[in-house]
């Protein structure tokens, strides 16, 4: 397949990657203010964007961090930072890595529900 075509699909070098990232929160007020405050200073301040939503004390999104060009781990790495500094997040969870044009996503979710085993890439909480 020519490059332009490539660019065109989101194919090969072009692929975008992204991750679920399920967010819960210690408190059930200011959902409004902490979910605009995601937005701006942790997602797209890195580059990303996301799509998803939740109320009260949860939130689930996707987070679309780029080509391999522009180091996706690095950005979830700060994404993820951001979160473990804040004070109102209890926690924290991300699922695999997946091609966000035409790739397999697994809800990470349905996954705790059908084994409390599961492992997950990457988790965090607040002690």
């Amino acid at each position: 397949m020519k490059k332009r075509l490539r660019k065109k699909k989101h194919y090969g070098e072009f692929t975008e990657w992204g991750r679920q990232l399920v967010i819960t929160r210690n408190r059930k007020d200011g959902f409004d203010e902490f979910f605009d405050a995601f937005i701006e200073e942790a997602v797209e301040a890195n580059g990303c964007c996301c799509g998803g939503g939740g109320k009260d004390d949860k939130l689930d999104v996707v987070v679309e961090l780029g080509r391999r060009s522009s180091d996706p781990d690095a950005k979830l790495k700060r994404i993820t930072a951001w979160l473990d500094a804040r004070p109102d997040v209890g926690g924290w969870k991300t699922g695999g890595e997946f091609d966000v044009w035409h790739g397999n996503f697994n809800d990470i979710e349905e996954r705790i529900e059908q084994d409390e085993s599961t492992v997950f890439v990457a988790s965090a909480s607040k002690s």
